[in-house]
Formats: structure tokens, sequence, C-alpha cells
């Protein structure tokens, strides 16, 4: 089962590959916002340094002046705060949109007959091209946005906020493991809604309705819930691996119609 859902994987990663400015955009979006992120961490951190400057940003915006933090340090928090959530959100959009033309593709080009007539089943279909999909953005999320997180922990300015940083325990869950498979769980919706669509707009339309939600329900639990400990990151991540196992399941029956053997 496994060596068959790992060639269907790397079919579906080799289709990907064939569209490069897609995947140029992939990139980019995560290197403009480690790009973003990292330019203002850094100025909030050369104002730091200069106790002038930083009171003068106090004076600036008082409301971000409190008596147990500076607006600086405030300033800081929204930025690593921010970045979480969207690097998180990002993540789940692009599998979002990749998964949702998955199999609609293979039946437009005329290849869904060929992978009816393998010796696969329905979950290993559904599965491997959940596994293709995620190949290509979970490269440049781990490379890209992991770096830029792990510069941003080094500067004096993000002191306060390790706990959304790595090395913290939390993160490294939310990040390696919690991000992954919730990106896995909307790939499945998508692929599901990519099997049952006749058309490109149509199943782009539900794509970005599932979008909508996975954004605000699966970026609560990466990013806003990240402060609250590994232990929690860990029950996140259980949670999400239960619904993806489970949407495979579901889906390998939804796309029967489609699907069966």
């Amino acid at each position: 089962m496994i060596g068959r859902v790992l060639h269907i994987a790397r079919r579906e990663w080799r289709e990907q590959l064939r569209q490069p400015a897609m995947l140029a955009v992939v990139t980019a979006l995560f290197v403009a916002i480690a790009f973003i992120v990292v330019s203002a961490l850094v100025i909030l951190d050369a104002i730091a340094a200069r106790p002038e400057r930083s009171e003068a940003l106090g004076a600036w915006f008082p409301s971000f002046t409190s008596d147990t933090s500076s607006a600086v340090e405030t300033f800081a928090g929204f930025v690593v705060g921010a970045s979480t959530w969207l690097v998180f959100t990002q993540l789940l959009g692009i599998v979002a949109v990749m998964a949702g033309h998955a199999v609609l593709h293979d039946r437009q080009v005329g290849t869904l007959p060929f992978l009816l007539l393998a010796p696969v089943r329905r979950i290993e279909l559904l599965t491997g091209k959940v596994l293709g999909v995620l190949l290509p953005p979970l490269v440049p999320y781990a490379l890209v946005s992991g770096s830029a997180a792990a510069y941003a922990s080094t500067l004096s300015v993000a002191q306060p906020h390790l706990a959304l940083l790595p090395p913290s325990p939390a993160w490294m869950l939310a990040f390696l493991v919690g991000g992954p498979i919730w990106a896995a769980f909307v790939a499945t919706l998508c692929a599901i809604v990519s099997s049952v669509s006749h058309d490109v707009r149509t199943a782009q339309q539900v794509v970005w309705f599932v979008m909508f939600f996975a954004t605000f329900g699966c970026g609560y639990l990466l990013a806003g819930l990240m402060p609250d400990g590994a232990g929690v990151q860990a029950v996140v991540a259980g949670m999400g691996a239960v619904a993806t196992l489970g949407a495979l399941f579901a889906g390998s029956q939804v796309i029967s119609r489609d699907l069966s053997r």
C-alpha cells in the first residue's frame, strides 16, 4: 500500500512541478512574509537599542505602552504573532488551491481512466494525491519561514516572545507537526471537491469557501493557541491527525462514483 501511495504522490508532485510560475509565486509569498517580518523586527530592535527612540515611539503610540511593556515590545509581539498566523494560513491556502484541481485535472486531460485501471484503491489514490500536493509548498514553508523564525529568535526585541519562536517546544510542534497535518486535512477536503466538480470555476469557488473557515479555525488552533504551550499543540496535532484520517476515509467513499473500481 505504501509503495502505491508514494508512486501516486511522486506522479502528482511531478505534475505540480510542471507549473513553475505557480511554484515561484508560492516561494515568493513565503519570502515576502519572511522579509517583512525580519525587517520589522530588525527596525524595532534598533529602536529598542536607543532609549530616546524607544521613548519617542511610546509618545507617538501611547496606547501601545503599559506598566508592564513598552511600545517597542508591544509592536514586536504583534509582528511575531501576525507572522505566525500568516505563515500557517498561507500554507493552508496554498495547498487548498493546489488540491482544488488535482483530480479534476486528471479528468480534463484524460489520465483519470488510466488511474482507474491501475491496481490502486480509492483511499490510496486520494492519499497519494494529498501527499503530492503537500510536498511543493512544504519546502519553502520549512526552509524560508523556518529560517526567518530562527533568525528572529536571536533578536533582543523578540526575547519576550520566545513562546512563539523556535526553539520553543510549542512552536516546534505547531510548525513541524501541526501545520503540515492540518494542511493535509485541508488538502483532502479540497481534493474531494476537485473529484466531484466538473469545471475549474466551480471547484475553485468551493475551495475558497473551505479556505475561509480553514483560515480562522486552523489558524486559531495553530497560532492562537501556541502561547498555551506544547501540551496544547500536541492535542491540536492529534486532532488534525484524526480529522485527516477521517477525511481520507470519508473522501474515498464520496468520490466512489468517479473513482470506483
